[in-house]
């Protein structure tokens, strides 16, 4: 049984404190849990600088609004809260991938944490803290769809806890494994496969460095995730209107970084691991507004925006660099990853015209053109890259 005492970081009174290949992502992510607006079973998953203070004050009664902040009549004001603890054991975390994330082919709002494997990529459990006193109000207990390196699909229980700080800032953890108690004993009794409507509400405050649960991580990816939301945050966007009106999207329009949360002794530690498979940890950070108008750069959507509220996501395509230098491309059924030494590597936010990206382990390529009124052509393949954008092509929205 994992040890719940962190080894990094103090805690007060009796405990001290504490997405690989994009094709890695797939399996990392599972289910958005109580995120996302579709079922699980069909998934493949402005920063404050300020010093250490106080805790700020939050209302047992605080509960959480739809667009991921909390009500103000229950709740008091702190759009910069700083986070005093360590929320993880970093000597169990190989790499952090920093949010916003690419899986599959769509954006994420959430901070991939890479747990240690042995050579038969079996994880310990890695314990989980609050890093900041907070109010817990929800558990979601559901079935991640994952899908092993040969490409087996099969179901693993995942816990999904979210909290909230101020009327402005929430925090969450996704894909744990087990949870401490109070949790365990609050958490529904069986996993459901389709998250809609499944988070059990509760109200139970929480201390700084407070022991959350466990995780394993996903399969095979072994990677869980941290989620921090600000509402006073506004991410940009080429097509703006086009995230404001859904609420899945909205989620990304209010992504904070977590690190810059941090208590700065705190900081340092967590951006040391920020990186990528191959374990570089390079001075990046969270790319919150990685939508680059005129370029590749960023998301695209099956369909033309409409205007409509409500409208559906119908994500397409997603280009972006990954905190060690990758490209991830990813689109209807391919992930492609192309290394920054590679021939066909070329910054999707300097690519304006026409390009074929080829995958670092070859087999595989995506070539895309930004046409004439501002969409995306593309097209995906087996083998070498053609000469040509193929006449088979998809079209692609901001």
């Amino acid at each position: 049984m994992p040890s719940t005492t962190p080894s990094i970081g103090p805690r007060a009174l009796s405990v001290l404190a504490v997405s690989l290949a994009t094709a890695l992502l797939l399996a990392a992510c599972g289910s958005d849990a109580a995120q996302s607006a579709t079922p699980t079973a069909t998934a493949p998953d402005a920063e404050p600088t300020t010093s250490v203070g106080d805790t700020p004050e939050v209302a047992p009664t605080a509960a959480p609004s739809a667009d991921g902040g909390a009500s103000e009549a229950t709740c008091t004001s702190d759009p910069a809260p700083v986070f005093t603890h360590h929320y993880t054991d970093l000597d169990q975390i190989d790499f952090i991938n920093p949010t916003i994330v690419t899986s599959g082919n769509w954006l994420k709002n959430r901070q991939y944490h890479k747990v240690v494997t042995d050579a038969d990529n079996e994880a310990p459990e890695v314990p989980i803290y609050a890093p900041i006193g907070a109010v817990a109000t929800g558990i979601t207990y559901y079935l991640g769809q994952m899908t092993s390196w040969s490409g087996e699909s099969f179901e693993l229980p995942q816990y999904d806890l979210r909290f909230q700080v101020s009327c402005e800032v929430s925090f969450g953890f996704d894909h744990l494994s087990r949870l401490a108690e109070p949790f365990a004993s609050l958490a529904p009794s069986d996993p459901v496969r389709d998250t809609r409507n499944a988070e059990q509400p509760l109200t139970v405050e929480v201390e700084a460095g407070q022991l959350i649960g466990w995780s394993s991580g996903t399969a095979p990816a072994r990677t869980w995730d941290f989620i921090v939301t600000n509402t006073t945050t506004t991410n940009s966007f080429v097509n703006q209107p086009r995230y404001e009106a859904s609420g899945d999207l909205r989620r990304l329009l209010h992504a904070a970084c977590p690190t810059d949360y941090l208590a700065p002794d705190l900081a340092d530690a967590f951006t040391s691991k920020l990186g990528w498979w191959q374990g570089v940890s390079p001075d990046a950070g969270c790319n919150l507004s990685p939508d680059v108008p005129g370029a590749l750069a960023g998301g695209w959507f099956r369909s033309p925006f409409d205007g409509s509220p409500n409208a559906p996501v119908e994500w397409g395509l997603v280009a972006t660099v990954a905190a060690d230098g990758y490209l991830d491309l990813n689109g209807p059924g391919t992930a492609l990853r192309v290394s920054p030494d590679d021939p066909s590597f070329l910054d999707p936010a300097e690519m304006t015209g026409e390009h074929c990206y080829a995958h670092y382990q070859g087999g595989r390529w995506a070539y895309v053109r930004i046409t004439s009124d501002g969409a995306l052509a593309a097209a995906f393949g087996d083998g070498s890259c053609p000469a040509s954008l193929p006449d088979d092509h998809q079209l692609f929205y901001r």
